[in-house]
Parts: structure tokens; C-alpha cells; sequence
């Protein structure tokens, strides 16, 4: 395996392997336009080369707030080639937090796309003294408008209540990404002065500050090194094999340090793999069906999407495949657990299964593209009711299980070897221990040295003996996979002194397809109760088999006594297979997804759910109907 010393020496070596092949598409009109492996080396020079011109030197910062495309990925690898220090932010990030994050980060450029942001970006320019430039990614020109915005001071590390707009936007250059390669290309011998820079790159070299969503307080710089980084897309080649044939099609953001090492650095730098941008998760089974990709990259929750779809089929059609789908469901139980116990699968299991595959399956792995090798979930847990699902399709989800800080990978399930439940086993130069509370702690060469400006934060990051402290409680069995609980902060005792790890019973809870989203409650109090949203098109088909009009929107539905019932009896279900003090002794039905309180990296906000529904849960353990 080749130990590169930076990620652009890395790329720019494959670059001259591969040369004509293409590497990145993007859609524009319509038509999915590549760019080869020569034409993006080529403009990564030029642009590394205006970077440098424009003033930028080696250990410096430059933050990119755009949508995944090839120019994010150009940029991305521009800034890297000129010993620069990458700062991704969220395409959902909130104006304070952006202003926040550029000034921690002190920032001197911006890659940007899109004109709201750019616009926004130019008004809060006198917040933003150190920033000297802003690139537009989308090849327009910018207005000369300016309106100036306002800004929560007090989320600020100063009182910058008194600023002159007008004299800092006209200090601000604004460029566009094509103007930067070409004021590179017309300084005389760029391509000897960037080789010069990028050959200055070690894998100690800070490559990037990964900024944490911020569940709770400011969001936290993760530094990693070029060396972090090359060191994890190691591990996880050797986890799970990407190669020159595979076709990745990236739906999630780079920003996340999931998806930019899952789903492009690793496949790009280390298996020489395609890579299409999608237009988005509302036309994913489309963009699925035209790229026909060989691995896909994604959280739970477009798996979970992909799964209600195909249950939900109407009329006789959908009565025989849900039928069918039960029996294929148990199959892939009995294959799952002669696997675990080390024996081949029954003939029978061995017969259902390709009969399944065959027949059941077929619309589904046709619409996917009809050439799927596997997909890979992280950032949440996985329901094992879903993946037993795609399973049975012939479609395996490999769960793996990160962190910003680690670069992100510690553990996935490989293709010949995963357990579903478990977040599979740690890479093969990754260390992973629980300690003696239960949290899993780790070290390897892919662990971060802190987090920027945080020294404080930073010590506490570590064990005495140097251990990363993940923050997240699980166990790991005696064949090393590796299974989670809860995060430790979220864990809680009820007033009886019981600890209670919430997202443990949320996800026995989202085993009942009835039950999308589910919010434990407990803290201090004598018992644990839920909040509770159920899946929309599991209740459809569930009220058309047994005659129930449902009319109107989900907070209609969840008044009704039917449905009231219907779900009671689902938790009282659950509980049988919870201990006594994790039982939920009531529920309360919510109108609404959970998902208007996620983080940019689709992490929960516990504390804003808590606030939102302060009264419900009140109500809860004062008048709540026992089950």
C-alpha cells in the first residue's frame, strides 16, 4: 500500500496513472458532465497557483460553504496543493454560526456557491476582518448590492457593534473560480513554484479544521492532519475494497467528514473509483437509476425512505408482497444467525433467498441501478429491521461506526464479515477498548492532536494515558464487533437512581415499523415515558387493512383513538423485551418529525426536542394513560 506524505501528493500521483479516465461528474443542463483525472490535476495546479498569488500561504485557512460538486472537490484539492488548511462548513449553517466559524478559524478566503450566500457572505464582511477574498463557485458575476446584515454580537468573541460596512466590502476581492485558475496560469513557471509548495506537505501537515455541528455550545475545530486522514482512508481500503470499476454516486454533503473520506477521498485517492454528484436527495432514486452506481455511501435515514417506498404498495399487490416480504425476512434471520454461529445457511434459506432476490426484489434492485456491491451507513444507528431488509434484496448495508475526531472511521462491517446491530470491527490500525464505564475509548494514527483554540476542551478530550475519549457508551464481544448504547452525555438516572441510556429503548422502539422517530424521557423522574412520531406510511396501509379513515395531516391521525391503540399496543409489545426500569409506563403521539431539530450532521438536538415538548412530557407524568 503506498504511504503517501500529503492528500495531494496522493492525488496528483493518480492523476498520472489514470490520466483520461474520468474521475468526478457533475449534472448541468440535464446531461452528467465528467471531468478526467488530467483536466482536474490541471486545474488544481492553476488554481493552487492563483490561491498563491492572491497572497495565500502555507498553514493558512480557507473555508468552503457550497453544495457537493466537482468545484467543491477542485477547490477542496486547490487549497490543499498550496499547504493551505481547509475549513468545510455546512450548507445549512446559520449566519452566526458562519461568522462564528470563519473568525475562530480566522479565515482568509471563502469558496462559495449560490447567490443568497454570497450575498449574505458580502454583508457580514466588516464581522469578518481577516477574510481578504471570496470565490464564487457557479461562474457568475456578483452584484454590486450591498445590504448590510444583522448579527447576534453576543455569539461573538467581541463587541463588534460598531462597523464601517461600506470600506470593509470594498477591501473584500470577489472572484470567480475560473478567474483565480487563469490569474495562475499567467504567472510564468506556476507549475515548478506549486510543486514547490505541495512537496513542502507531510502527513504532519494540518490538512483541515472538521468544525463539530454543536449539539451543545460552539461548535469545535477538529484539527487533522494530512497524515490523520491518509492513515484512515488506509484502514478503510482495506475494510472494504473499492476499485478503477466501482461507480460511487455522493448524495451527502462533503462538509461531512463522513461522506468526504467514505464517499471521495478513500474511493478517489486509494481505489482510482468514479464519482457522481447527485442533485439532491429528492431525486435520488432517479439520479440511482441513471448512474447506476456500485456503491453508495448514506445515513439511516435514506435507507429507512427507500424501505417505507417499497412497503408501501397499495391494493393486492402490496397485501402479496408484504406477505412475501415477512417470509423473506425470516430467512434472512435464520441466514444471519447461521452465519454468527460460524454454519452454512439451511437449504431452504439458501433457495428462499435467490427466490426472493429473483422475483421479489427485482423492480427494487433495477430502480437502485441493478449492480449495487453494497452501501454503507453511518452517522446513526441502523435499524436492524432495515437492513435485514436490503439483505434479503441481495443489497447489504455495511454499518460503520465514526467520529470527527478519528477522522472519521473506527469500525465497519465488511462484506464478508458484519453482524446486524453491531457498527462491525475496528480498522486494522485503529485501537478500540471500553472503559470501565462502559465509553469507548480509542487511539490510532487517525486520532485528532485537539481541537483549535480549545486547549481547555482539548485536555479533556484525552485519558491520562492518551486515549481519545469517543463519548459514546457500547461493548465489544468476544469476535471484536463492536455494538453501541448511548452517547454518554445523553444518559440519565430516574429519580429511583436507575441509569437509563435513552437511545438503547429509541432504538428497540424503531424496530416496530409503526414507529418512525422516537424521544425517551426520564431524567429525575420516577419513571420513563416517550414521545413518540409514527411512520406516516406505515399507518396508511395499516388504516386501508383495517378500514380506518385517516383524513387530513399526521397530527390529525394521532388524536385518533385507533391509532392511539394501535401504538400502545406496539410499546407494550417492546417492553416485554426491555428491563423493568427502562419500560415506558406512557406515550404521547406528535404530529410532527423530530427531524426539524437535527444538527447539519442529522444528529438529534436532545436539548431543543426537551424544550419544544416541555409541556407534552409534563402533561405526561401528570394525567398520562398507563399501558
Amino acid at each position: 500500500m503506498n504511504t503517501w506524505p500529503s492528500i495531494p501528493t496522493a492525488f496528483f500521483a493518480q492523476a498520472q496513472r489514470w490520466q483520461s479516465r474520468p474521475l468526478v461528474y457533475g449534472k448541468r443542463m440535464h446531461h452528467w458532465r465528467p471531468l478526467t483525472w488530467s483536466q482536474v490535476a490541471l486545474r488544481a495546479t492553476s488554481l493552487a497557483s492563483g490561491l498563491m498569488s492572491l497572497g495565500l500561504e502555507a498553514g493558512e485557512r480557507v473555508a468552503i460553504w457550497a453544495p457537493s460538486s466537482p468545484e467543491w472537490l477542485l477547490s477542496d484539492l486547490g487549497a490543499l496543493t498550496t499547504g493551505a488548511v481547509t475549513v468545510p462548513i455546512y450548507e445549512s449553517c446559520s449566519r452566526d454560526e458562519l461568522i462564528y466559524i470563519l473568525r475562530d478559524a480566522e479565515c482568509e478566503g471563502l469558496f462559495v456557491a449560490g447567490q443568497e450566500r454570497i450575498d449574505l457572505v458580502r454583508s457580514l464582511s466588516a464581522y469578518l476582518p481577516k477574510l481578504k477574498w471570496l470565490i464564487t463557485m457557479d461562474g457568475r458575476e456578483v452584484s454590486a448590492q450591498l445590504t448590510p446584515a444583522s448579527v447576534n454580537v453576543s455569539f461573538l468573541l467581541s463587541d463588534l457593534s460598531e462597523v464601517d460596512h461600506k470600506d470593509r466590502d470594498e477591501q473584500l476581492k470577489v472572484l470567480r473560480l475560473e478567474q483565480v485558475e487563469e490569474l495562475g496560469e499567467a504567472l510564468e513557471g506556476y507549475e515548478a513554484q506549486v510543486q514547490a509548495r505541495r512537496d513542502q506537505l507531510s502527513r504532519t501537515s494540518v490538512a483541515t479544521l472538521q468544525y463539530t455541528s454543536g449539539t451543545t455550545g460552539e461548535p469545535k475545530g477538529v484539527i487533522l492532519t494530512h497524515g490523520n486522514i491518509l492513515s484512515n482512508c488506509e484502514g478503510a481500503i482495506e475494510a472494504v475494497p473499492v476499485g478503477p470499476s466501482d461507480v460511487l454516486l455522493s448524495f451527502l454533503p462533503l462538509s461531512h467528514a463522513f461522506e468526504r473520506l467514505a464517499g471521495c477521498y478513500m474511493p478517489l485517492l486509494f481505489g482510482g473509483a468514479r464519482l457522481y454528484f447527485s442533485e439532491g436527495l429528492g431525486h435520488l432514486i432517479r439520479s440511482m437509476s441513471e448512474v447506476r452506481p456500485t456503491i453508495v455511501t448514506g445515513i439511516p435515514r435514506i435507507y429507512e425512505k427507500i424501505y417505507a417506498r417499497f412497503r408501501g404498495v397499495r391494493g393486492p399487490q402490496g397485501y402479496a408482497q408484504r406477505a412475501i416480504l415477512s417470509l423473506a425476512l425470516q430467512a434472512e434471520r435464520a441466514a444471519s444467525s447461521a452465519s454468527m454461529r460460524g454454519d452454512e445457511a439451511p437449504f431452504w434459506v439458501t433457495k428462499q433467498r435467490a427466490l426472493n432476490r429473483a422475483l421479489l426484489f427485482k423492480e427494487l434492485r433495477s430502480r437502485l441501478g441493478g449492480r449495487l456491491r453494497f452501501m454503507v451507513s453511518g452517522g446513526a444507528p441502523l435499524s436492524e429491521r432495515v437492513a435485514e431488509f436490503f439483505s434479503a434484496a441481495g443489497i447489504l448495508i455495511l454499518e460503520g461506526y465514526g467520529l470527527s475526531e478519528a477522522s472519521p472511521v473506527l469500525s465497519v462491517n465488511r462484506p464478508s464479515a458484519y453482524r446486524f446491530g453491531s457498527v462491525g470491527r475496528p480498522l486494522f490500525n485503529v485501537e478500540l477498548r471500553c472503559a470501565g464505564d462502559g465509553e469507548l475509548l480509542t487511539r490510532g494514527p487517525n486520532v485528532t492532536q485537539g481541537y483549535h483554540n480549545k486547549p481547555e476542551e482539548t485536555a479533556q478530550l484525552f485519558t491520562d494515558d492518551g486515549w481519545l475519549k469517543t463519548g459514546d457508551i457500547g461493548r465489544i464481544d468476544e469476535a471484536g464487533y463492536v455494538y453501541l448504547t448511548d452517547r454518554k452525555k445523553d444518559l440519565f438516572k430516574t429519580s429511583n437512581g436507575k441509569l437509563i441510556a435513552p437511545q438503547f429503548i429509541e432504538r428497540a422502539l424503531h424496530s416496530s415499523p409503526y414507529i418512525q422517530q422516537a424521544y425517551v424521557v426520564g431524567d429525575r423522574r420516577p419513571y420513563c415515558v416517550a414521545l413518540i412520531y409514527p411512520s406516516p406510511s406505515e399507518l396508511t396501509l395499516w388504516a386501508e387493512r383495517e378500514g380506518v379513515a385517516l383524513t387530513g395531516e399526521v397530527r390529525e391521525w394521532v388524536k385518533r383513538a385507533e391509532v392511539v391503540t394501535l401504538l400502545e399496543a406496539e410499546v407494550r409489545r417492546i417492553n416485554k423485551n426491555l428491563a423493568r426500569h427502562e419500560q415506558l409506563k406512557t406515550i404521547s403521539l406528535c404530529g410532527e418529525s423530530f427531524e426539524r431539530f437535527n444538527t447539519a450532521s442529522l444528529k438529534l438536538k436532545r436539548r431543543a426536542v426537551a424544550e419544544a415538548y416541555a409541556q407534552e412530557v409534563q402533561d405526561l407524568y401528570l394525567h398520562g394513560r398507563a399501558i
